[in-house]
């Protein structure tokens, strides 16, 4: 009886440490030293850290939170460092239009626009830059508002009448839903005169945007949709890239795009795409993710929990291990040591944490992220 009741805890206890939060079950001796020892306070030495490393490279990749104070704030004290280091451009997840709405329209002038970044962002990374400089690359499609960018068209080529169809359509904003005799239209339009706002057609990033939303709309074509985005993200920076020769460069974009090898969805690859181009350049990436492990962010005007530990094990355990503020963790003294366990062996902690640190070089732990103002 007692040997059936000892067989029976034991299953219990196994099942309860399933159920355990995964930063909690125990990393080995060597592990745990090696965080400590590569263990940074982004305030003071993690902040050098960071600047060590973009001279280091040719292009600096930051995978960011979106709707935070914490980022552009990162950014605004970064990128005079990086600019004295030969940095000239930043490829960021916004439009084409959008980037030059932001950089060269003056504040006041022309339609009020959404992006993930504000006017201000856009005034600190132009300030060491000449007048007519180009500083920020537009590398996406127009997801947020393609109404605006509809009107633009139209008003291009007033005679057009599928033009001036797709704008009745767009009266009272966009809607996905209209995506399809969106595309429709502008495929069939006769439109001859285009713009080239950020060095890139404005007609053309529209096919791209309506084309990606029509293929949102189902889940068949959803993946294609995801596969279209990124292939448009790579496009664009290479058509920025060889018609200004410039020199470093840094990506800002979500974090889940800047992953080397293939994000969890199996979608996202330009960071992989850019650490192979570096090394096509004669030159290497670097590449630092953030994370938040309390806080809130603002999207789309409504504020979400920051609060990332409980989607990955590795959050989770580098956040409990976290000193400072704002914690910054080089990944790359872990790597030999998780993939000196075999993969049979590896503990989900173990597992997550090699795909973390074979994706970034760095992540920066925030314990407490802050929201964007919802007017800014």
């Amino acid at each position: 009886m007692q040997l059936r009741i000892g067989a029976l805890a034991m299953v219990l206890a196994a099942s309860l440490w399933g159920l355990l939060p995964q930063s909690s079950q125990p990393a080995s001796d060597a592990l745990l030293h090696a965080l400590v020892s590569h263990e940074y306070d982004l305030d003071q030495d993690g902040y050098t850290f960071l600047v060590r490393e973009a001279g280091s490279h040719g292009f600096f990749l930051l995978g960011e939170l979106h709707g935070d104070n914490e980022i552009p704030a990162l950014l605004h004290r970064l990128w005079p460092e990086l600019w004295g280091l030969g940095y000239r451009h930043i490829a960021a997840e916004v439009s084409p239009w959008a980037a030059r709405q932001l950089e060269s329209v003056p504040p006041g002038q022309g339609p009020a626009i959404s992006t993930l970044w504000r006017k201000s962002e856009a005034a600190t990374v132009h300030a060491p830059a000449g007048p007519s400089d180009i500083v920020l690359w537009g590398c996406d499609m127009e997801e947020i508002q393609p109404h605006l960018v509809i009107r633009e068209l139209a008003a291009l080529n007033p005679g057009d009448a599928r033009l001036q169809r797709m704008v009745s359509m767009i009266e009272q904003g966009y809607d996905r839903k209209s995506a399809p005799a969106l595309l429709e239209l502008l495929t069939a339009s006769a439109a001859t005169r285009d713009a080239q706002p950020n060095g890139i057609s404005l007609r053309q990033n529209l096919l791209w945007t309506l084309s990606i939303e029509r293929n949102r709309l189902s889940g068949e074509t959803r993946m294609s949709a995801q596969n279209q985005r990124e292939l448009l993200m790579k496009q664009q920076f290479l058509q920025h890239y060889e018609a200004l020769s410039p020199g470093k460069v840094l990506l800002r974009f979500g974090r889940n795009h800047l992953h080397r090898g293939y994000d969890a969805r199996g979608v996202s690859t330009l960071g992989n795409f850019v650490a192979e181009f570096a090394v096509a350049q004669g030159t290497t990436a670097f590449n630092v993710g953030t994370f938040g492990a309390g806080g809130q962010i603002r999207m789309d005007g409504e504020l979400e929990s920051a609060d990332e530990r409980q989607e990955e094990p590795a959050f989770a355990w580098l956040a409990d291990h976290a000193k400072f503020r704002a914690t910054l963790y080089d990944l790359r003294g872990l790597r030999s040591l998780l993939h000196a366990v075999p993969q049979g062996k590896r503990s989900a902690l173990e597992t997550n944490l090699v795909y973390w640190a074979d994706a970034y070089d760095a992540l920066i732990c925030y314990k407490d992220v802050t929201p964007l103002a919802a007017h800014q």
